[in-house]
This record gives C-alpha cells, sequence and structure tokens, in this order.
C-alpha cells in the first residue's frame, strides 16, 4: 500500500482551524483503505493529536518559518529526514506554506525526489518572485485549492499562478453534521427556551470572521424593533473577554459564549440561523458548511469562496464584506419569517449540503487527484 505523509505547520492544540478539519477529513474516511497515511506535526498540536487519535502513524516535527529562525528551520530539515527514512512515504502532503518550505529545503538539500503536494486552505496571493517559482512550480507535483473562487482570487493579476492545480471543494459528513432537535442538555447549560431565536456561528472568533460586525448589526436591528433573539459565539477566553466588552459597549445582553465543546453538535442544536461574515483568508469555511448540513440557514459575507455556500434568500443571506447595516437587514429579515418560511430556508440549507457539500464528493476527488496526477496509479476502480 502507498504511504502518504500529511503535514502541518500548527503548533497549538487549538489550532489548525479547518487545516485540522481537513486531515480529520482524510484520515476518517475510505482513502485508508487505498492508501497507508502518516502524519507530521508539532507535537501536542491539534492534528499530532488527531493523527494519534485516528491510529495513524504519527511524527513529531516543528515546522518554524520566521526569518528569525534559520537555526530552527535547519534542525526541522534534520528531523524531517529522519521521518523520512524512517518511514519511506511515497506522496509528501502538505498543507500550509511553513510545512512547504521545510519540506523543499528538505528535497533541495537532500535531493530528494520524492513526490510533494500542496493543498491550499485560504485565500492568499503568492508573490511572484525567483524563490516562489522555483518552490511551488519546480519542487511541488500538484496543488489543490478548496474552492473555485480562492484559487481565483489567489490567482489575480500579479500573483504567481501554479501548474498541475486542481479546485477538490471541502465536503462535511452529512451522516454526522444533520438536523437534530434543540438539546435540553445545552439549553439548560447556556439559558436558552426552545421558544427563543438563536443567530450563532462556531467558526471561531478571529479578527478576520467579522463577529463584531455581527454585534454591531445585533444591535442596529434591536433599535429597530425587531423581536427579542439571542447570539451565540464560541472562542477562546481572551477572544471572549474582548467579545464580551463590545457587547456591553452596544448594550447587547443577549450573548451567550461557548468555550471548547468536544462535539459541537449540543450547542448547534441550539441555533436557528448561522452565520459567517469572513473579510479575509477565508476559502470555503468547513463551519458554515456544516451548519448548513445541520439545517441552518446561513447570513454569510459574499468574501471569495464563501459565496458558494449561500443562495441569497433561498438558503440564507449574502450581505457584502463590512456591511453592519446588511447584517442588520439580514437578521430583521429572517425574524419576520413566520415558522414555515424558515423551515424551508432551513430545508434548503440541508439540501445544499447534501447535494454540493457532501464529503463523498470530496474524498472521490482526491482518491483521482492521488491516483492519477501524483502516483500514477490505475484508476479502474475509482
Amino acid at each position: 500500500m502507498k504511504k502518504i505523509l500529511l503535514t502541518n505547520f500548527h503548533p497549538h492544540q487549538d489550532g489548525g482551524g479547518g487545516h485540522a478539519r481537513y486531515i480529520r477529513t482524510v484520515l476518517n474516511s475510505e482513502l485508508r483503505k487505498d492508501f497507508d497515511f502518516g502524519v507530521a506535526a508539532p507535537e501536542g498540536s491539534g492534528v499530532w493529536n488527531t493523527g494519534r487519535e485516528l491510529g495513524a502513524t504519527t511524527f513529531t516535527c516543528p515546522f518554524p518559518g520566521h526569518f528569525r529562525e534559520i537555526p530552527q528551520m535547519l534542525g526541522a530539515v534534520r528531523r524531517f529526514g529522519g521521518i523520512y527514512a524512517e518511514w519511506r512515504p511515497d506522496l509528501i502532503h502538505t498543507n500550509g506554506s511553513r510545512d512547504q518550505n521545510i519540506v523543499v529545503l528538505w528535497k533541495a538539500l537532500g535531493r530528494h525526489s520524492v513526490p510533494t503536494v500542496r493543498t491550499h486552505h485560504a485565500v492568499r496571493n503568492i508573490p511572484d518572485n525567483a524563490y516562489n517559482r522555483w518552490a511551488y512550480r519546480t519542487m511541488l507535483e500538484g496543488h489543490i485549492y478548496v474552492g473555485h473562487s480562492a484559487r481565483n482570487i489567489s490567482w489575480s493579476e500579479g500573483s504567481l499562478t501554479v501548474p498541475n492545480s486542481r479546485v477538490i471543494p471541502n465536503g462535511v459528513d452529512v451522516r454526522h453534521w444533520k438536523p437534530m432537535p434543540k438539546d435540553p442538555t445545552f439549553m439548560a447549560k447556556y439559558g436558552i427556551t426552545a421558544n427563543d431565536f438563536v443567530f450563532g456561528s462556531h467558526a471561531g472568533m478571529g479578527a478576520h470572521k467579522r463577529t463584531d460586525l455581527f454585534l454591531h448589526g445585533a444591535a442596529m436591528a434591536l433599535k429597530r424593533g425587531v423581536r427579542p433573539f439571542n447570539v451565540l459565539l464560541r472562542g477562546n477566553e481572551r477572544e471572549i473577554e474582548k467579545s464580551s466588552r463590545l457587547a456591553s459597549e452596544l448594550g447587547l445582553k443577549n450573548v451567550v459564549y461557548v468555550r471548547y465543546e468536544a462535539d459541537p453538535r449540543g450547542y448547534l442544536s441550539l441555533i436557528d440561523v448561522g452565520f459567517l461574515l469572513s473579510e479575509s483568508i477565508e476559502a470555503i469555511s468547513f463551519a458554515a458548511r456544516e451548519l448548513m448540513a445541520m439545517g441552518k440557514p446561513l447570513i454569510s459575507s459574499n468574501y471569495a469562496g464563501l459565496v458558494e455556500n449561500v443562495d441569497d434568500q433561498l438558503n440564507g443571506r449574502l450581505v457584502e464584506v463590512g456591511d453592519a447595516e446588511g447584517v442588520a437587514e439580514a437578521i430583521g429579515w429572517f425574524l419576520d419569517l413566520d415558522r414555515a418560511a424558515l423551515e424551508e430556508v432551513s430545508r434548503n440549507a440541508r439540501l445544499k449540503a447534501e447535494r454540493v457539500f457532501n464529503v463523498d464528493n470530496q474524498i472521490r476527488e482526491m482518491r483521482r487527484f492521488y491516483q492519477r496526477h501524483v502516483l500514477g496509479l490505475s484508476t479502474t476502480s475509482v
């Protein structure tokens, strides 16, 4: 069985975001019937823990990338060489710029020819310079983009375009992420009643997610006399503290904060309408697609691949990036829906997930990518 080594540089236990979800998706899939997967990531990181939890051969490897960390980078190159010598992967699948750079340096310094591919999880323009042309076009054999819009933006004028690229949209397990009644345990835990209308997100509270924009929109909507509602946000202690200050300044007393939960479906069941208002970086958002798979229509910004999630007024609302007025209008639109209309847009969200975001589509295309474009295996069984 051919071996594929998945690498990821995020060092924190709760770090990795979409990268961590992506690697978990691969390791939970039927691709493991075709390939033997290993994981290389910083010890104790979310991806490192995922690899161990799911029974993949897991290696400790730091992936420093700052220009001040050159000695550490050389140490990481040596460590990666030891991993390769021990496990001998047939393909290296990188998932970020820092782990990619360590692998590229290892290949160049040791004149290794093992095929290497990269998944581009974020919307970032690659500067068209000599190093990047060498690294991305010569040292990598293939590129995966997780959304069409993300690739198009990343390839804007003046940026580097890369060969052997393929768009394979991220999918979610619609058997796992499915509609469910509001969980009584979590209603009690977070002070939510069955009759409360809840807007919420579980994409985290990074600055580019613009949860602050939603709070501004919520305050505007309440001043216009819309019916009461709650807002549910997930974050770490620092993020929650900052958001709580803003909520207080805006006079919002309807914000509920969630910290880590091993199974987020419990608190997600409390949400009637999800939201994600990213203004940068976000390529597609696993969190948005998980919400839609659970039958939660979305209020979404129109940034990059997020427009591929929502069909305006069918399964959610699209608003302009940074437009608090648009957010307030979308909140009011949902609150004005009667029960039958809300149930319809909720069903439409679930249908979109089943037809477009189903993880089976992603895994099928990844199998083809590995077999046809990298390993040269027969595809008669695909």
